[in-house]
């Protein structure tokens, strides 16, 4: 199974202050705990950050150094750098490429975004101010605190107001090796997991989110876009994955929640699990679509790791999830895990989940041109040798062989056989006795023997010729090969 740590809402209320080593204490100590519990979660495999790194700052006099509430976002980044730097190194070993961090309201500079805009004169909104708010992309807001409608009238200052969050982003991934480096316009960024068994797609679902503006959406055609990556990226995935920040629904009276539509969309591009948090709460739903046949996305959100009294729903305090995977990728066990007496965290047990805090989700794999479930491993395996080949007849025998580098070599495979072609052309004895392990015919016991005789294995190659399958060597194969094995001797007795 494979193990991941769904964390979100980061964010530190100044009123009940929770630092980094009492976040991590809580959570290594859990972490005992659920290695014994039944069933037990031996390890994390990896670690979703579902948005809110930070608590943000609200709109500063206009009037004040812009530099100050810049500095203090600085400083609310290192707090969290330290953090996520500290997880991965107890959780990951220190291996940055398996953590997806994404963007949520709270990473929004609010006065990066009131500067950009400027307050609008009432014959501009004559036609009725509901009438601009609601068109796509609308450049207007409305302020309830002052009874305003606001209109972005510095396009470019306004696409900054997450820069702060992506210099942390692009900190924390230097020197990481991911799928493609950190797009801060994209709209979304690609990460792989589970030895590349998974892609995740992280998706920033704020567009349009500001100091006035406070729904969830993805940038436009940010799906599309990335079903088309995925498409192009010819890369075999059992599980496609998505993360994003904003929750789906909500209460009549707020605004602040994600269009359902987002997870038909991505449902249809064959995306099973979809992970979120904002809403403060953990939550388990299956969301389907029909195309013709039922498809369904598994989608869960995570409470707040960090917040304070203040935000959080009434009963709920402090929660993290822990989504084990079933070997097959077509299934998931989520345990909730919720703050307790003493800072400490263990399972949740308030009536949405089962007892022990659990909940059993499961979803269908897409299906084949031919209606079937896709055989993912035939499909790698096709690819790398593909992609070998094609390098082979390029003249680069090296990056062929690395290409099998996954391949398992089964005795009387091609994939055998084209390795052992390319670690001779590329004149990789270490490499053709790794491959072959035990000789399952008369060429591969001479490619053995001989790479035995290179890499100074004298007594190896010796004990190769006592095999049965050598008596099937010609004698003046046989001979020469002992005649080999007597010179190598006698130039280093």
């Amino acid at each position: 199974m494979l193990y991941i740590l769904h964390i979100s809402d980061l964010h530190r209320s100044s009123a009940e202050p929770f630092n980094n080593d009492a976040v991590l204490a809580a959570l290594l100590s859990d972490s005992t705990r659920y290695r014994l519990e039944t069933p037990p979660i031996p390890r994390i495999d990896a670690i979703i950050v579902s948005g809110d790194i930070i608590q943000g700052l609200p709109i500063r006099d206009g009037a004040e150094d812009a530099s100050l509430w810049k500095s203090e976002l600085s400083e609310q980044y290192d707090v969290a750098y330290d953090f996520l730097c500290k997880l991965t190194d107890r959780y990951l070993g220190g291996d940055r490429s398996k953590i997806v961090i994404v963007p949520g309201n709270h990473d929004i500079c609010w006065n990066t975004a009131f500067r950009s805009m400027a307050p609008v004169k009432s014959e501009e909104v004559k036609n009725g101010v509901f009438k601009v708010l609601s068109e796509t992309g609308s450049l207007y807001r409305w302020s309830w605190s002052d009874l305003t409608t606001y209109k972005i009238v510095d396009p470019v200052a306004y696409s900054c107001r997450l820069d702060s969050y992506w210099t942390f982003v692009e900190k924390f991934y230097d020197g990481v090796e991911l799928v493609r480096p950190i797009d801060r316009s994209a709209g979304y960024n690609l990460f792989e997991i589970a030895d590349g068994r998974i892609i995740v797609a992280a998706f920033d679902s704020i567009a349009g989110n500001d100091c006035f503006s406070f729904s969830g959406d993805f940038a436009q055609d940010a799906v599309a876009r990335c079903a088309l990556e995925l498409h192009d990226l010819n890369r075999v995935h059992d599980l496609r994955m998505a993360v994003w920040h904003h929750s789906i629904d909500g209460p009549p009276n707020r605004q602040d929640y994600m269009d359902v539509s987002r997870i038909h969309e991505m449902i249809g591009h064959g995306f099973r699990v979809g992970l979120h948090g904002h809403q403060h709460r953990a939550a388990a739903a299956a969301h389907y679509i029909h195309l013709p046949e039922s498809q369904a996305m598994a989608v869960i959100s995570a409470g707040s790791l960090c917040a304070g009294a203040r935000e959080l729903p009434r009963g709920v305090d402090r929660q993290y999830n822990v989504i084990a995977l079933g070997d097959d990728l077509s299934s998931a066990c989520l345990t909730v895990r919720q703050m307790t007496e003493g800072g400490h965290f263990a399972r949740k047990n308030d009536g949405r989940f089962a007892a022990d805090g659990s909940i059993d989700l499961s979803w269908e794999r897409p299906l084949d041109h031919a209606g079937r479930p896709p055989d993912t491993d035939q499909l790698r395996l096709r690819q790398a040798i593909e992609c070998a080949e094609t390098l082979f007849a390029a003249g680069d025998p090296d990056g062929a062989l690395n290409a099998l580098n996954d391949v398992k070599f089964s005795p009387f495979t091609y994939q055998r056989s084209l390795a052992l072609k390319l670690a001779t052309a590329s004149d990789k004895p270490e490499r053709i006795l790794s491959i072959i392990e035990s000789p399952n015919n008369v060429d591969e016991l001479v490619q053995f023997v001989m790479a035995c005789i290179r890499t100074r294995r004298i007594e190896l190659a010796e004990k190769s010729l006592s095999l049965p399958l050598a008596s099937e060597l010609s004698s003046a194969l046989r001979n020469d090969i002992e005649n080999r094995i007597e010179t190598f001797r006698a130039l280093n007795s």
